[in-house]
């Protein structure tokens, strides 16, 4: 007989169900919890996300203001009504967010400037009804609207305006060589004379007309306006902004300029001027220049450039005081005219801008500030030791003042000075 054994019955107490349950339930939870936080933080991206539209959108607007002063029928289109404010409870379109902001726009004016500083602050409450916050800041300059046009205005070729990526002294009419590294200028009128230039620097070499034997030297360009009416008592600033002249040659290169006490030793200039017939000077009120100023010291140099302009027949015209004579004027830029009490050696006031920086054409370089030149002191300043270009005159009759700048038109240099005689 075998024996009897006992059967194995197999299944789950109440005691291990119940702790099953148990801990399904706090899984549960765990997972209700996540959601709800998950759900929370969604609703608060997009809060905050269209908070910051809100402010960026707020700045922008600003931005794009399109003139200066308020401009009747056209409200909040200027930079005079940028100002602060408050907008409440402000809903998106479509509701975006589940919620309302409000807009706080501060806007203080730094002192002494045209610019504006802007700081935008967008609150609401979230879904647990708590403040949040997103604040922006940026400043706003007050600049003519019509400035920013101008990044549009193709470019002309002018002497300030240049093409192919050079050094903006390089003249504009200068071709580029084989190597992409040099240029090639032919001063007008000259003879066996090339100037090359490095596109990247503009180092200027004077060379012959193969491009050998060359030197060192320094460009100084510019150009003559001419204005001399009979029936014009007194020259304005709108005078020398917009010529009408007819325009005379200047003398034959390379003396179309002479360099006047020049500092340094065997320092000379070089100069050329287009050139054109008497039909065409009918046509033109303006002629350009070009120096090559070759200095005999490392150091740069000094001096004071000279026109010399000459009649239909080739004849040097006089520079004077009376009707018949020619006077020439510089634009240029003045330094303060005061002179400092407190320096009695040194008497600071400038009326006729003779000091001013070589790059805003004195009346005589390496001159920047009062003094005496000597011998062992040549100049009072710092010597040329690179180009400069808007080197320009304006040539009236002799018994005519030089004009002062139209501060109505403050873009446009028109202030000139006394130069010849």
């Amino acid at each position: 007989m075998r024996p009897h054994r006992p059967s194995r019955r197999r299944g789950v107490s109440l005691v291990e169900a119940l702790v099953a349950l148990a801990v399904m339930a706090f899984g549960m939870l765990s997972l209700i919890g996540v959601q709800t936080t998950m759900r929370l933080n969604s609703d608060l991206a997009k809060q905050r996300g269209e908070a910051t539209r809100i402010a960026t959108e707020e700045i922008e607007r600003l931005r794009v203001f399109t003139s200066m002063a308020v401009v009747a029928g056209q409200p909040g289109m200027s930079y005079d009504e940028i100002a602060s404010r408050t907008i409440d409870a402000y809903q998106p379109p479509g509701g975006i967010g589940n919620t309302t902001y409000r807009v706080e726009r501060t806007v203080n004016l730094v002192a002494g400037t045209q610019q504006k500083v802007v700081e935008v602050r967008v609150l609401w409450d979230d879904r647990t009804g708590t403040r949040q916050t997103v604040t922006l800041d940026s400043v706003i300059s007050g600049t003519e609207p019509v400035l920013g046009s101008l990044l549009s205005v193709a470019p002309q070729p002018s002497a300030v305006s240049q093409r192919l990526g050079r050094n903006n002294t390089i003249p504009p009419d200068a071709v580029d060589q084989d190597d992409h590294v040099t240029s090639r200028f032919t001063p007008p009128g000259s003879s066996g004379v090339s100037w090359i230039f490095n596109n990247l620097t503009g180092l200027l070499r004077v060379c012959n007309s193969d491009g050998d034997e060359c030197v060192v030297a320094t460009l100084v360009s510019g150009t003559v306006q001419f204005h001399r009416p009979d029936n014009q008592d007194t020259l304005t600033g709108a005078d020398s902004e917009q010529p009408q002249g007819q325009a005379l040659n200047l003398g034959f290169g390379p003396y179309a300029l002479t360099l006047a006490s020049p500092v340094g030793s065997g320092t000379v200039a070089r100069c050329y001027a287009d050139r054109y017939t008497a039909t065409e000077l009918q046509r033109r009120s303006a002629v350009n220049y070009y120096c090559a100023v070759l200095p005999s010291q490392p150091s740069g140099w000094g001096g004071r450039l000279n026109l010399r302009v000459v009649d239909e027949n080739g004849a040097l015209l006089a520079f004077g005081s009376d009707d018949s004579a020619l006077k020439s004027c510089r634009y240029t830029r003045d330094l303060p005219s005061l002179d400092d009490p407190a320096t009695t050696t040194v008497n600071e006031a400038d009326p006729n801008a003779e000091f001013t920086l070589n790059a805003d054409h004195p009346k005589t370089y390496c001159m920047e500030k009062p003094g005496t030149a000597t011998a062992s002191i040549p100049c009072t300043g710092k010597r040329v030791t690179g180009n400069l270009i808007n080197q320009n005159f304006l040539v009236i009759r002799g018994d005519k003042s030089c004009p002062a700048d139209d501060t109505s038109t403050l873009l446009i240099n028109g202030n000139t000075r006394q130069h010849q005689p």
